[in-house]
């Protein structure tokens, strides 16, 4: 829990506003025995999570989920700053679905050179001799 009731002179805490960030999730089904197993068949939701700006800064926001009192987030927050390019969350949803967007570009983009040095690697062993 993070206490942010002790501000900087230069600090907003009396702030309201909403963050916004789009993340895809997958969530295992029961099986028969009885116990959690993932899908046969990938099957992923894009949810939007939302958290709530705490404190302004001169350079970014502090944001988090929900609110343990005044002052007071539940959890961890996370700080986002104003200028960066890159954020962890954005203050419309048209941003923050842009940038899911481009998170899972790039990350496809990591993951299929990942797969071709794999196979690459696969087939030098095979024609190995030992």
């Amino acid at each position: 829990m993070i206490d942010i009731t002790q501000k900087p002179h230069y600090c907003k805490t009396d702030v309201s506003g909403s963050f916004f960030r789009y993340e895809a999730v997958e969530y295992a089904s029961l099986g028969v025995d009885g116990e959690y197993e993932a899908p046969k068949i990938p099957n992923p939701k894009v949810e939007l999570r939302t958290y709530n700006l705490f404190k302004e800064t001169p350079k970014g926001y502090w944001i988090g989920y929900g609110s343990l009192g005044e002052g007071k987030l539940r959890g961890q927050g996370h700080w986002v700053s104003k200028t960066s390019k890159k954020r962890f969350a954005y203050p419309t949803k048209k941003e923050a679905l842009e940038n899911f967007i481009k998170r899972n570009e790039r990350r496809v983009k990591i993951l299929k050179r990942q797969v071709w040095l794999c196979e690459m690697a696969i087939m030098s062993a095979k024609s190995m001799s030992v």
